[in-house]
């Protein structure tokens, strides 16, 4: 029965193992989504940048397009003023090509200020080129990483399989049967608990003396009397199966 039990164990932890390895992969597509925000995060500041740089080069060709309009203005006032033959003629034209003027300084100082921002926008960009450069590299890798990860478990899943299968095939079927019922019916699907200092390790309550005597003696499949888990017995440095407490 000892050798019952330690197929138990090793099935158990055939299970435990496939879980692991299955939540493990269904995590990734949520690894990559965190990996792609990060990345669309540092890909919205660049973007905000170009567009930054782009609309002060689209301001400086419209107000340079007004200095042009204001020229003209100023030179046709010009013209008025030498061809002014009446007082308020003279004083209409001054006027006109005073505010060209004013208009035209008032242009170029924007000029001056979107061209700074352009600038200071591109040198930002250039600053930060190899970052965003980077972190596509890595977000590449990572995601290769991720890739052969999941092939790798799959492999180790389809091999996991193989051996729970070939342990279910080798013990009594009604063993077999017990195991299986368990499983389904606890959450975690651990249907095995070691019995460790009088008390089952799974659900921590205490078992009777004669019962961990029982266990001890491993003639026998004996389940908790709370868990319904299997108890056995693991003698000091012997592995224990996985998921168990």
């Amino acid at each position: 029965m000892k050798a019952v039990l330690a197929q138990l164990i090793a099935l158990q932890n055939a299970d435990t193992n496939i879980r692991r390895l299955q939540a493990e992969i269904e995590s990734i597509p949520e690894r990559r989504a965190e990996i792609e925000k990060e990345f669309d995060q540092r890909a919205f500041e660049i973007r905000a940048l170009e567009e930054l740089r782009d609309n002060a080069r689209h301001e400086r060709s419209r107000l340079e397009a007004e200095i042009f309009e204001q020229k003209q203005r100023a030179e046709r006032a010009d013209r008025n003023l030498m061809a002014a033959k009446k007082p308020d003629e003279y004083t209409a034209a001054i006027r006109e090509a005073d505010a060209a003027r004013k208009q035209i300084s008032t242009f170029e100082t924007q000029v001056l200020e979107q061209m700074e921002i352009a600038e200071q926008a591109e040198k930002d960009l250039a600053e930060r080129a190899p970052e965003v450069e980077k972190l596509g590299t890595d977000m590449e890798a990572r995601f290769k990483a991720f890739d052969e990860q999941v092939r790798t478990q799959q492999q180790q899943i389809a091999s996991a399989r193989e051996e729970r299968e070939r342990l279910t095939n080798e013990l009594p079927k009604t063993t077999s049967a017990l195991y299986k019922r368990i499983a389904a019916r606890i959450r975690d699907g651990v249907a095995m608990a070691e019995a460790r200092n009088g008390a089952c390790t799974a659900c921590h309550m205490s078992l009777r003396p004669q019962i961990m005597a029982d266990v001890r003696r491993g003639a026998e499949v004996i389940t908790c009397d709370n868990c319904n888990r299997i108890l056995y017995y693991a003698p000091a440095n012997t592995a224990q199966p996985v998921g168990a407490s």
